[in-house]
């Protein structure tokens, strides 16, 4: 799976630079949950919708059109030990977002194309 990084609006904001990252459960042993891409410099506090390329599942939230607000989302769970990694939140410009519970998860700069 090849995903083009995204350009928009934002990512101008942040200083033009992205990075593709991959994200995982500290908890259970390093279970990868996500790829996603990071705008920008400073730590992994949130995950947009917009960016997250993978999985699938947690990929199509940002065109999903049940979610108008943060309760209708899901929370980010660990898929092997079920672990709370994220809860969804509306950051001020409107986007939403899953806000990180950081002593859970740890990323590093993904070398694979796809998930």
């Amino acid at each position: 799976m090849r995903v083009k990084m995204k350009n928009d609006q934002y990512r101008r904001v942040r200083g033009g630079k992205a990075v593709m990252l991959d994200v995982f459960c500290k908890k259970c042993g390093d279970t990868k949950v996500l790829w996603y891409q990071k705008d920008g410099p400073g730590p992994l506090i949130r995950c947009y919708f917009n960016r997250i390329s993978a999985p699938p599942e947690l990929a199509k939230l940002q065109k999903d059109a049940k979610i108008k607000v943060p309760e209708d989302a899901p929370k980010l769970v660990c898929p092997t030990c079920s672990t709370v990694l994220g809860v969804p939140m509306r950051h001020s410009d409107g986007r939403l977002a899953f806000r990180l519970r950081r002593e859970f998860v740890h990323k590093k700069r993904s070398k694979d194309v796809g998930y």
